[in-house]
């Protein structure tokens, strides 16, 4: 959810096998960051932000490596959930 002082925003939700869950919270910081500095309005980031938090739970490790554009594809809703390699 996201609060724009005047809107919320919910973004939808995810159901993934989560592989580690640590970096969850900074990939959602960072891709929340990402998507209103490049734009987005309050609904697009919210979604930006949440894929990104869930494609992290799918890498092992404490670094995000996803592609914006894998980012994009899932938050779009074409996408799988996993990092595609």
């Amino acid at each position: 959810m996201l609060y724009d002082g005047e809107n919320y925003c919910f973004s939808k939700s995810y159901h993934l096998h989560i592989v580690d869950r640590v970096g969850g919270g900074d990939s959602f910081g960072g891709g929340l960051i990402y998507a209103l500095l490049n734009g987005k309005d309050t609904q697009g980031a919210i979604e930006f932000a949440v894929a990104a938090s869930a494609l992290k739970h799918s890498v092992e490790g404490d670094y995000n490596r996803v592609t914006v554009s894998e980012v994009e594809k899932l938050a779009g809703g074409d996408g799988s959930g996993r990092v595609q390699r």
